[in-house]
């Protein structure tokens, strides 16, 4: 049993690849350039060329693996669906797809027909669902805390289940682990609490020791001043997007999938911010 875990240079499918590690499931990493990735993780991992726009490295990034940790990749002229169809070819039995918190109530972005697609394909599947990624924070929402100690994200004062990218990595883990327990399911993974980004600079400023505090911007005002940064306009609309629901108060809704999958609660949003400390010095 050998996964192809795709993503492997970001939050999630890195921490998948830790996770498999661990439970000692053979995997290799999906990644675009192959001397970029060895020069930043060594020889620790074994790396498949795949990028989905280009169909021609779809076959070679999938010999000899018979599972897929899948995400859906930034960029344009994606070949998502033809990727799909030549892992079925590929004879892969089953996938692991990461898709997002209410995904079946929003037919109008990637993730909805993407999780129909795989649907179709015929080939054992989980759908994990995800909330919003705590690790956002020392991600794209990193730059501003660590100089300017602000959040600046528009939105609004609604709250958001608030979800550790390493909870996501266990249940992806386990449904690779043993497929047939979790075959075409799907889990709306979420930490067990909603909150503000209000809320949040508080947790930080407490476990930081110094304030940070929860701008608010409306999408015009934060549309602007990200230009001004020199910020790519089509990122720039991706985020606003991202927190429009949270805006609305639509976002808030947590689950107990985690816990009731694994036996023991999800990460607090105190746990993730006091071992990511470092990120925001």
């Amino acid at each position: 049993m050998t996964v192809l875990v795709t993503g492997f240079t970001g939050n999630v499918g890195y921490e998948v690849a830790q996770s498999l590690k661990r439970k000692g499931i053979s995997f290799k990493c999906a990644v675009r350039n192959v001397e970029k990735a060895r020069k930043q993780y060594g020889y620790a991992y074994e790396f498949s060329t795949l990028d989905f726009a280009d169909p021609a490295t779809f076959k070679p990034a999938l010999e000899e693996v018979d599972q897929l940790f899948l995400m859906y990749p930034p960029g344009e002229n994606l070949k998502f669906a033809e990727f799909l169809e030549a892992a079925k070819s590929s004879d892969i039995r089953h996938i692991t797809y990461l898709s997002v918190k209410d995904v079946q109530f929003l037919p109008f972005i990637h993730h909805h027909k993407n999780e129909k697609l795989i649907r179709k394909l015929g080939v054992s599947y989980t759908f994990i669902r995800a909330g919003y990624f705590m690790q956002n924070l020392n991600d794209f929402l990193g730059e501003e805390i660590k100089e300017r100690q602000r959040i600046y994200v528009p939105a609004g004062m609604g709250k958001t289940s608030f979800v550790d990218v390493r909870d996501l990595a266990e249940i992806a883990s386990l449904s690779l682990q043993d497929p047939p327990l979790y075959e075409n399911k799907a889990y709306t993974i979420t930490g067990d609490e909603a909150l503000n980004f209000s809320q949040v600079a508080e947790k930080m400023t407490e476990i930081l020791g110094k304030p940070i505090t929860y701008a608010n911007p409306s999408p015009k005002d934060f549309k602007q001043y990200m230009l001004s940064r020199g910020k790519d306009k089509g990122f720039i609309n991706v985020v606003i997007g991202i927190h429009f629901p949270t805006k609305l108060g639509l976002a808030k809704g947590i689950t107990s999938d985690y816990q009731n999958l694994t036996g023991h609660p999800p990460k607090k949003m105190e746990a993730y911010l006091h071992d990511y400390r470092h990120s925001w010095k």
